[in-house]
């Protein structure tokens, strides 16, 4: 973590299904949060954000499976386009420019097959209660046209 309070996870993906459009029937509360889960594969990260007061969750095992469960760790990113700085969120498409998603079209992130992301997010404390949230500043998601069966068909060479 820096002192500007960013946070940078490369190299991860969403654990849970996503909520970028900010749709009530996404969301397991009938929130219209825009938000997404994702996953923390450093393990010194995601203490190190727990110790900075980050609710940093992590996954529990299924009956019967105790023996060698090893927890996925993940936190909860919040994504704001009603602030002064909103954030700038790319989808990255094969050999093509990353196309930056605006409070339009970033809902597309809900319907894509995702190989990979890569964000720095903004630690911010609320006044009140005192606990962290994290906020998208820049994140870069990476769709997988291999497991995309039309997305090889319309790629522009």
């Amino acid at each position: 973590m820096s002192r500007r309070n960013l946070v940078s996870i490369e190299n991860t993906r969403f654990i849970w299904k996503t909520n970028f459009s900010g749709d009530p029937a996404r969301s397991r509360f009938n929130s219209d949060a825009r938000k997404a889960s994702i996953v923390i594969p450093d393990y010194d990260q995601a203490m190190d954000l727990r110790d900075a007061g980050v609710n940093v969750k992590e996954t529990r095992p299924r009956p019967g499976e105790e023996d060698d469960f090893e927890p996925t760790y993940y936190v909860d990113v919040k994504i704001n386009y009603d602030s002064k700085w909103p954030p700038n969120i790319y989808l990255v498409s094969g050999d093509a420019e990353p196309l930056l998603l605006d409070e339009e079209s970033v809902d597309t992130l809900d319907k894509c097959y995702i190989l990979n992301v890569n964000a720095v997010l903004n630690i911010s404390e609320n006044r009140v209660t005192g606990k962290k949230s994290l906020y998208v500043r820049t994140m870069y998601v990476e769709q997988d046209i291999e497991d995309d069966p039309f997305a090889g068909r319309y790629r522009r060479n």
